[in-house]
C-alpha cells in the first residue's frame, strides 16, 4: 500500500512535467508568427501615416487655392465696382453732352434763323470769315515760316475784306492791323534765302581760293633809280653806290611785328577746307533757325581762317572777305512783333455778332439814318 501512492505521486509529477514541457513547445512553434504580425501591423501604420501626410498636404494645397481663388474674386468684385462707378460716371457725362448738344443745337438753330432775317447777312459772314482766315495765315506765315512779306501780304489782305464789309464796329481790328503792319515794316528785313545762296556760293568758291604761298617771304620790288649826273660821277661815289649795291644784294633785313605762318601741307589744305565748308553749312541752318550766336561764331570762324591761311592780296580772298563781313552784319533773328492782336479781337467781335450782341452793318446804317 505503502508503494502504490508513492507510484501515483511519481506518475503525477511525471504528468505535470509533460504538461509543463508542452507550453513551453507550443510557445516556441508560435514566435515567428507573432514577429510576421508586428511587421504587417507596423507596415499598415506607416502606410497610414503616409496616406494621413499626402490627406493633409492636398488639404494644405486646397486651402491656398481657394485662398487665391479668395483673392481673385475679391479683385474682380472690386474692379466690376470701379467698372459700374465709371459706367455711371460716364452716363451721367453723355447726359450732360447731350442737354449740351443739344442747347448748342438750339442756339445755332435761332442764330441762324437771326442771320437769315438779317438783310445781307450771309455776305457779311463770309467776309468776316475770310478776314479771320487771312489773319490766321498772316500770324502762321511770321511765327513758323518766318516770312515777313508773307505776313504783310495777309494782313493787307486782311484789312481790305473789312473794308468792304462796311462795317463801323471792325473799325477797332482794322486800326490793329494797321498798327501791327507799322510794326512789321519798322524790322529790318533780312533776304534769308539771298543770305543762303550767298553763303552756298562760298561754299563752292572754298576750293578755288587762293592759299598761303610756298615762298613765306615774297621778293622785294625794284625801284627804278634816277641815273645820276655826270658831274657827280666821280671814282669815290662809284665805288660807294657799287659797294653799297653788293652789300644789299647779300644782306636782307626786313621788321615784322606778326610771326610768318608756315604754308599748308596738301592734307592741311584739304581738310581745312572741309572744316571751311562745314562752318558755312552750320551757319545756313542757324541763319533758318533764328539762332544769332550760331551764326555769328560760325562766320567768324571762317573770317579767322581767311586772315590766317589765305592771300589777302588777291581779289578772290577780298570778294570772299567782303561777303563774309556783308553777312556778319546781318541780324539772323530780329525780334518778331506781336501781330495777334487784330485776330483775337476779330474773334471776339464775331463771337458777340453770332450771339446778338453785335448791332450788323445794315442796323448800324439805319440807326445812323434815324440819328
Amino acid at each position: 500500500m505503502s508503494n502504490e501512492p508513492q507510484g501515483e505521486i511519481v506518475e503525477t509529477k511525471v504528468s505535470k512535467a509533460a504538461k509543463e514541457k508542452k507550453p513551453a513547445t507550443e510557445k516556441r512553434s508560435a514566435h515567428p508568427l507573432s514577429w510576421i504580425n508586428l511587421v504587417l501591423m507596423l507596415v499598415l501604420i506607416a502606410i497610414m501615416g503616409f496616406a494621413v501626410w499626402l490627406g493633409w498636404q492636398q488639404q494644405q494645397s486646397t486651402t491656398a487655392e481657394v485662398a487665391v481663388l479668395r483673392d481673385h474674386l475679391n479683385t474682380a468684385l472690386q474692379t466690376l465696382d470701379q467698372t459700374s462707378a465709371r459706367e455711371n460716371d460716364l452716363m451721367g457725362r453723355a447726359e450732360s453732352l447731350a442737354k449740351s448738344s443739344q442747347q448748342l443745337q438750339e442756339q445755332v438753330a435761332h442764330n441762324t434763323d437771326r442771320l437769315g432775317k438779317l438783310p445781307g447777312a450771309e455776305r457779311q459772314d463770309w467776309l468776316l470769315a475770310e478776314a479771320e482766315y487771312l489773319l490766321r495765315l498772316a500770324n502762321q506765315r511770321l511765327q513758323l515760316e518766318r516770312d515777313w512779306d508773307g505776313a504783310l501780304s495777309m494782313l493787307s489782305a486782311a484789312d481790305n475784306v473789312l473794308l468792304e464789309t462796311r462795317n463801323p464796329r471792325m473799325d477797332k481790328v482794322r486800326a490793329l492791323i494797321a498798327r501791327e503792319i507799322l510794326a512789321l515794316r519798322a524790322v529790318p528785313a533780312i533776304d534769308r534765302v539771298g543770305a543762303i545762296l550767298r553763303i552756298q556760293a562760298l561754299q563752292e568758291q572754298v576750293t578755288s581760293l587762293p592759299w598761303m604761298p610756298e615762298k613765306l617771304i615774297a621778293e622785294p620790288q625794284t625801284q627804278d633809280v634816277a641815273p645820276i649826273p655826270l658831274e657827280e660821277q666821280t671814282w669815290y661815289w662809284n665805288a660807294w653806290r657799287y659797294v653799297k649795291d653788293n652789300v644789299t644784294r647779300m644782306v636782307r633785313i626786313r621788321e615784322r611785328t606778326a610771326p610768318i605762318a608756315a604754308p599748308l601741307t596738301p592734307d592741311q589744305q584739304y581738310y581745312l577746307q572741309q572744316n571751311m565748308r562745314l562752318m558755312l553749312e552750320q551757319a545756313q541752318v542757324a541763319l533758318l533757325r533764328e539762332q544769332t550766336d550760331l551764326y555769328q561764331h560760325s562766320l567768324k570762324r571762317v573770317h579767322q581762317w581767311l586772315d590766317e591761311y589765305l592771300m589777302m592780296s588777291d581779289e578772290r580772298t577780298r570778294a570772299a572777305y567782303a561777303a563774309l563781313t556783308e553777312l556778319q552784319a546781318w541780324n539772323a533773328a530780329p525780334a518778331r512783333p506781336d501781330i495777334s492782336a487784330s485776330l483775337l479781337e476779330l474773334q471776339t467781335l464775331v463771337e458777340q455778332q453770332r450771339r446778338g450782341t453785335v448791332i450788323p452793318a445794315a442796323a448800324v446804317k439805319a440807326e445812323e439814318g434815324t440819328e
